[in-house]
């Protein structure tokens, strides 16, 4: 049951039904609902989800030593996510049957991290709520972020769980936008993309034109895909009247790809610097340390994504681009335009490294990208590289606050039939589904 799909209207409709109905049990009605919508995918993984909401309250509970709590939350998404690649990877044939093959549980990257989060601010008294099963439970499976993010700290939800949710016009109107913002982003334009690139990444053939359109567009791709789902959890939530943090500020027009990260998954990014990199020592020191830090993090931000090595290759280099632009930002002393088209360049070439995770094919693409690279001025090819400027420049206007604002002055009795007629087309587009969203994956 992804957001853009018919079966999570009619299961976020019976969800309001039964707020407005049953007050006194809020807090169970999305316990109860949240468990549904995570086994929608797969009722076996009910007991995963169950287990990993006992385990980490216990670990709170009895005040469990972090270096205890940590590694035995970590184990089944390590047994899930990443057996089978360190089993094939060491060569360790004797264990691959122990090795799990099928798919991946969803979400249990950001259900892993948002429980670590938890275990460590309330082991350090970085929050001053008291945690019960019941709250726990409650912030770790609350269902519009469940999936896919935002990844979220106990002071940025617990607080607002306690206070009875009021559907008002207001946290309607502004609810509805983002939602449908999210919901064009997603099946308008990701989905649209991917039927159009995807074929070409998975032919083996080397047509260099082709090469050419996925460079130019998987970027779009992937950033409408994961911000639509944001802007339709983020959505979903405001309706409830529960405010969830933006994980994306205008990230292709980042002067840098360290501001790039401050702006891109800007939860995943905060978790590692609060969690990885600062506890490693951050920038102190030495440069060398600096360099072990930036690319040690960066790997194991590219390992969360994937167990595969072109994942880890992806954040190797962005760890090491990091740390090359922090030692020579005094000398870059260029127009800012200038800074926003080299870093979106840099950010471009790294996802594919991302999208291709074979080397024979990644190291292919490259050689044929740039050895036929006179071929992006063909006509055909330059209006693909107007539409990716276009994408880049629309994130200018692709504003929280501005939307926020803009929902103040529209009525609802106009919000509504544009909300409806969009969803309708939408659907009707793709016959009641949509794609899975990328990070889906993750």
């Amino acid at each position: 049951m992804i957001f853009s799909s018919l079966e999570f209207l009619l299961f976020f409709s019976i969800f309001l039904i039964l707020i407005k109905c049953f007050k006194s049990y809020q807090r169970e009605i999305i316990i109860l609902t949240s468990f549904i919508f995570y086994s929608f995918w797969s009722p076996i993984f009910f007991f995963l989800l169950l287990y990993l909401c006992l385990s980490n309250y216990l670990f709170i509970k009895y005040d469990i030593k972090l270096k205890y709590s940590i590694s035995i939350s970590l184990i089944p998404l390590f047994y899930f996510k990443y057996s089978l690649f360190f089993i094939s990877l060491l060569n360790l044939e004797f264990l691959e049957k122990y090795a799990y093959i099928d798919n991946l549980p969803l979400a249990i990257s950001f259900i892993t991290f948002t429980a670590i989060a938890t275990i460590i601010d309330t082991k350090l008294k970085k929050h001053d709520e008291k945690l019960n099963i019941k709250n726990f439970t409650e912030f770790l499976v609350y269902f519009p972020q469940l999936i896919a993010g935002p990844i979220l700290r106990v002071k940025q939800l617990i607080p607002q769980l306690k206070n009875r949710i009021v559907i008002d016009k207001s946290n309607i109107r502004f609810g509805l936008i983002l939602f449908t913002v999210g919901f064009i982003k997603k099946i308008f334009l990701a989905d649209s993309i991917a039927g159009y690139i995807d074929p070409f990444f998975a032919s083996s053939e080397t047509n260099p034109d082709n090469i050419i359109k996925c460079f130019l567009l998987f970027p779009l791709q992937i950033y409408f895909d994961f911000s639509g789902y944001v802007d339709m959890a983020l959505g979903a939530s405001t309706i409830l009247g529960i405010n969830l943090p933006q994980n994306f500020d205008k990230p292709y027009l980042s002067k840098s790809l360290t501001e790039f990260w401050r702006n891109w998954h800007i939860t995943l990014s905060s978790w590692f610097r609060d969690y990885l990199y600062i506890p490693l020592g951050g920038s102190r020191n030495s440069k060398t340390n600096l360099f072990f830090n930036l690319i040690l993090v960066m790997s194991v931000a590219g390992l969360w994504h994937g167990a595969s090595l072109n994942f880890i290759l992806w954040g190797f280099l962005n760890g090491l681009i990091l740390f090359l632009e922090k030692v020579i930002r005094k000398f870059l002393n260029i127009p800012s335009f200038i800074k926003i088209i080299l870093t979106c360049f840099i950010i471009f070439n790294l996802w594919i490294v991302f999208r291709i995770n074979e080397f024979s094919q990644l190291i292919t693409f490259i050689v044929e990208f740039y050895s036929n690279l006179y071929r992006l001025f063909s006509l055909e090819n330059l209006l693909i590289l107007f539409i990716l400027i276009a994408g880049v420049t629309s994130q200018k206007f692709d504003n929280f606050y501005q939307i926020k604002r803009l929902s103040h002055n529209v009525p609802l009795y106009i919000i509504l039939p544009f909300f409806m007629i969009i969803i309708l087309t939408g659907l009707g587009m793709n016959a009641g589904t949509s794609e899975k969203f990328i990070y889906f994956e993750f």
